[in-house]
């Protein structure tokens, strides 16, 4: 079951690198995302990923996920109309 909407998906050149250099299918990745396993994320960030849920939120969602040896975060915007995955250096 799905807990929110994605709206367009974006990726950081960075971030394509990995996929592709992993063959890493990320339907796989934005399906757990969306489902709320958002992967090696902090409790306090598990926390805010749960209240960003609330209806009145203004908070984003983020997962993170080990491809490879590699860290790829996958951020939902607040708004549900932007989800972008993108690495460490592109923070």
């Amino acid at each position: 079951m799905n807990l929110f909407e994605l709206g367009k998906i974006t990726m950081t050149p960075s971030a394509i690198s990995i996929i592709a250099g992993f063959k890493v299918p990320i339907g796989d990745l934005l399906d757990r995302h969306q489902r709320g396993d958002y992967g090696e994320v902090s409790e306090t960030d598990w926390r805010e990923n749960t209240l960003a849920l609330l209806p009145e939120s203004v908070e984003r969602v983020m997962s993170v996920y080990y491809v490879g040896t590699e860290k790829l975060w996958i951020i939902t915007d607040p708004d549900r109309q932007l989800t972008t995955l993108l690495t460490e250096e592109d923070f």
